[in-house]
């Protein structure tokens, strides 16, 4: 099994001109990887057309650089905000007496319309991570 350890390693400050990129970037992170991980990363980074270490560095920082909220499965909130509007309009519409095969195919058209639209709204309602604590 591969170790997870890391360390961070001083490096040389590269030749390049002030106005590259790589400029100011002056620290290395190392890890182990298996064989199979590392032609994993290396064909997820030759998809996009970057060098591995370009990937990798862009990556890293996109997951700890964004917002909280992006952490939420949409695909999963938006079931979950369907199933909601399904019961709720399932429990209405039986207490006015029995439910008929058309009446079920409309409500699930119904929840099925609007669970995203209602996903986005709950997301936009709830307070951010940041402004929590």
């Amino acid at each position: 099994m591969a170790s997870s350890d890391t360390k961070m390693q001083p490096t040389e400050p590269t030749s390049a001109s002030p106005a590259s990129s790589d400029a100011s970037r002056v620290k290395s992170v190392a890890t182990r990887l298996t064989e199979a991980e590392l032609s994993e990363v290396e064909e997820a980074a030759s998809k996009v057309g970057k060098k591995l270490s370009e990937w990798l560095r862009d990556t890293a920082l996109a997951s700890v650089r964004a917002p909280q909220e992006e952490q939420t499965d949409m695909v999963l909130l938006s079931e979950i905000m369907g199933m909601r509007a399904l019961m709720l309009n399932l429990f209405a519409q039986a207490s006015n007496g029995p439910l008929s095969a058309e009446d079920m195919r409309k409500m699930s058209a119904y929840a099925d319309a609007i669970k995203e639209q209602k996903a986005r709204e709950f997301l936009s309602l709830k307070p951010s991570q940041s402004t929590a604590n």
